[in-house]
């Protein structure tokens, strides 16, 4: 059935419709996405909106808003396309849905549709054979709205709404469960990544990485997946480039007129030898509390690692050596050997051992560069979370505060905290950052195997670079890909 819309929209509710319109809204195909979720493509027909609504095993009583909501407000490639990879679907599984789009001014409803699972296809639509993995005993929780990210619910329209111990800067209180987050990257370019900046400088303290992050190379999108991918700094460029200078000019967004945005190699002293890219949130997207979840491919090279972090919008506990804190959804060394031992939780510290003691680990059955899997933290009030696959691995308590476990290790800055929660400094706006680097002073210990620089060496960089035919051949799926990034409000 299909209907003309004469009224507007109030937060997502249909007010008024009249059937018998002049144009019919042809149904659009439904597919069963394997592992989970399931996608919506209407071909486009000059289009202004199109809006999906539905239930899963559950028939519409009337016409009402349903479980599952989102307005697409552009098409891709001539096409009009919701994915939902929230909900688990099996074989018999029906969604029942309406849709509406806006054309001509007009807006136009085909209700009282269904769609019964049969069998799955990949992200590019080719068919899988069985049926998705089993539920786990954690798996993600039931999403009561997927909302544009400006169209969160107001609470005083929704008698319904339990408030959200979840704080999102800029944005009313909000309800529990909701998505207040959410990237699917299905784009192609950096520039259509409207939540997300690049960075564009040289890392530096506390743990100076031997690379610069410039999304010039590093960074391309490959069947709805991020990819970055670390390569050569001398790549295309004159021999002995690491001896020169390399200025970052007003592309820079690191600190003007300081070494992150321009350095001079010295002697020993060369410019980064490896390019990456990393990518932040901080601009949009603040939060305080929630259930975050990443879809990704850890890279595999000997001294890579991802970042797949939170990080603090101020530093309000303090600037250096994470006195304000971080937070590591998932970290895996890239090396052979260490590739099997997946860490995740807070860094508080930049010496070891504190800074190592909050991190908890899963060992997985193969290295975690081998496929994708679903990372998971859930941040809150009075601890932290940590699950891969649905499965918890680890939780993190601060029991009487983290400033007291900090002190007992002599820790220097432990006393920076006591003026917040237990959780301080975890207690503040984090926004998400992706992105990949290599070596550095603090994430390698050197007693490991074959590791070509001390951490205390004045040529640490230099002595890295000379010994790159032992570690730059181990780089060959040393990309990292990232499938999606949502966060749920608790």
């Amino acid at each position: 059935m299909s209907c003309v819309v004469q009224a507007a929209f109030l937060y997502i509710t249909v007010l008024i419709a009249i059937c018998d319109a002049d144009y019919e809204v042809p149904e659009p195909t439904v597919e069963a996405l394997y592992p989970r979720g399931f996608r919506v493509t209407l071909a486009n027909d000059d289009y202004r909106l199109f809006g999906f609504r539905g239930n899963i095993n559950k028939p519409f009583q009337g016409l009402s808003e349903g479980d599952i909501k989102e307005d697409v407000i552009r098409p891709k490639a001539g096409k009009w396309v919701y994915k939902n990879r929230d909900v688990e679907l099996n074989i018999g599984d029906t969604i029942y849905y309406w849709i509406y789009i806006i054309k001509d001014g007009k807006g136009y409803m085909n209700t009282d549709l269904e769609y019964t699972v049969t069998g799955f296809v990949n992200e590019d639509g080719t068919p899988v054979g069985g049926q998705p993995n089993q539920k786990s005993n954690l798996s993600t929780p039931k999403v009561p709205s997927t909302l544009p990210q400006s169209d969160l619910i107001d609470t005083r329209y929704d008698p319904d709404c339990n408030i959200s111990k979840t704080v999102v800067q800029g944005r009313p209180p909000i309800c529990t469960g909701i998505l207040i987050f959410n990237e699917e990257f299905d784009g192609t370019s950096l520039r259509e990544l409207k939540k997300w900046d690049a960075l564009i400088q040289f890392p530096e303290e506390p743990d100076y990485p031997f690379n610069v992050y410039i999304p010039d190379n590093t960074v391309s999108f490959e069947e709805g997946s991020l990819v970055i991918t670390p390569v050569l700094t001398e790549t295309g460029r004159p021999e002995g480039f690491l001896q020169q200078t390399l200025d970052l000019g007003m592309r820079c967004t690191g600190k003007v007129g300081t070494s992150e945005c321009t350095q001079t190699a010295s002697g020993p002293q060369i410019l980064p030898p490896v390019t990456t890219a990393k990518i932040t949130s901080r601009r949009t997207f603040n939060f305080m509390f929630g259930r975050v979840e990443v879809r990704a491919k850890l890279p595999y090279g000997s001294w890579i690692i991802p970042e797949i972090n939170l990080e603090p919008l101020v530093d309000a506990y303090g600037v250096n050596d994470y006195k304000s804190g971080l937070m590591r959804v998932a970290f895996v060394r890239g090396n052979p050997g260490l590739a099997k031992k997946l860490y995740g939780g807070p860094v508080l510290g930049h010496t070891e051992p504190f800074r190592s003691s909050l991190l908890k680990e899963k060992i997985g059955i193969d290295n975690w560069h081998k496929e994708f899997h679903n990372y998971t933290m859930i941040w809150r009030p009075d601890g932290i979370d940590l699950l891969v696959d649905g499965e918890q691995y680890g939780t993190v308590n601060p029991g009487g505060g983290f400033s007291e476990l900090a002190k007992n290790s002599n820790v220097a800055h432990a006393s920076n905290w006591q003026q917040g929660t237990i959780m301080a400094p975890l207690d503040q706006m984090f926004h998400i950052t992706l992105g990949l680097r290599a070596g550095g002073i603090n994430d390698f210990s050197d007693d490991l195997e074959a590791k070509p620089w001390r951490n205390s060496g004045s040529k640490a960089v230099l002595d890295f670079w000379r010994m790159k035919d032992s570690w730059h051949p181990s780089w060959y799926n040393g990309a990292m890909r990232v499938d999606s990034v949502r966060v749920y409000a608790l």
